[in-house]
Order: structure tokens, then sequence, then C-alpha cells
């Protein structure tokens, strides 16, 4: 999916469900990028919340007036049955995945990568289009792939 074909012109709908990850909205709150697809996919209701994005996004609030603006999202987010927290057997899913990275690729740490196995594993679920400027998240979509599972990934 090109950045095109998720930007486009103001007409078309968006088809899929986007979870944006923290890198993303961290990008869109601070600097302003991404906005055209950032506020696109929340118009169109089109924006999956994961709870993990969401702690990560509180712990690195600057200011009471973005922890306030935190809240009213994370808000709507759950009256609009958005907001994704990761199912009980996701645990036990990424604990496999972390295990499979390291037999295939060389040592992992649990701290470096569990929550961005859970918020992955929070948009397969979803069946939503995980979105992230951080590249080594496509190594997580090979793992899965490998498990019969699809993560559908949109690296800006």
């Amino acid at each position: 999916m090109s950045s095109e074909e998720m930007c486009g012109s103001r007409a078309k709908p968006l088809a899929d469900d986007f979870l944006f990850d923290t890198s993303v909205y961290i990008a869109y709150i601070r600097r302003k990028e991404y906005s055209e697809l950032v506020e696109r996919a929340t118009e169109s209701g089109r924006v999956v919340l994961s709870s993990v994005v969401a702690m990560e996004l509180y712990a690195g609030a600057r200011s009471v007036a973005e922890k306030r603006l935190l809240d009213r999202f994370v808000e709507s987010m759950k009256v609009l049955s958005a907001y994704e927290t990761p199912r009980e057997d996701d645990w036990a899913r990424g604990g496999i995945l972390l295990e499979r990275f390291t037999r295939f690729r060389g040592h992992a740490q649990v701290r470096d990568y569990f929550r961005d196995i859970l918020v992955i594993l929070t948009a397969v679920n979803r069946g939503a289009v995980l979105v992230s400027s951080n590249a080594h998240l496509a190594n997580w979509g090979d793992m899965l792939r490998r498990q019969g599972e699809a993560l559908r990934l949109k690296i800006l």
C-alpha cells in the first residue's frame, strides 16, 4: 500500500483500519509529520488505538496539556470501540515470537521488544494495518508469516 493510496484525495474513503504505533503519533504530535494520513484516518473513523501505544504516549507526555489531550483521545477511542488491549494469549504468543527470533536471528532482550510485539499482535488480531516509522518491525512480520499469520504493515 503506497502513501498515495493511504493519503490520496479526500473524496476517496479509506477502506482499512489503521493502528499507528508510537513513532507515528510522536512525529505527528511534536512535528506535525504524517498529518494528512493521521487526520484523514481519524476523520474517517478508521483508527484503532493500542493500549500499549497509549501507555507509551502517556509515559512521554511533556506537559499537562499533552496529558489532557491524550485523556480525551483515549476516551474517544474507547467510546468508538476502537481501543484495543492485548489479549490474554498474546503474552504467550509474544514469548514464542521472541524465542523464534532468538533462534533464527540471535539473542533478543524481552525488554527491548515486548511492547512492539504486543502492538503488532493487536494489529493482527484486529486485522488493522500497522503504520510505523520503525523499519525493524518488518522482521516481526517475517516471523509471523513463518507461523502462518499475516501482519499488514506500512513503514513510513
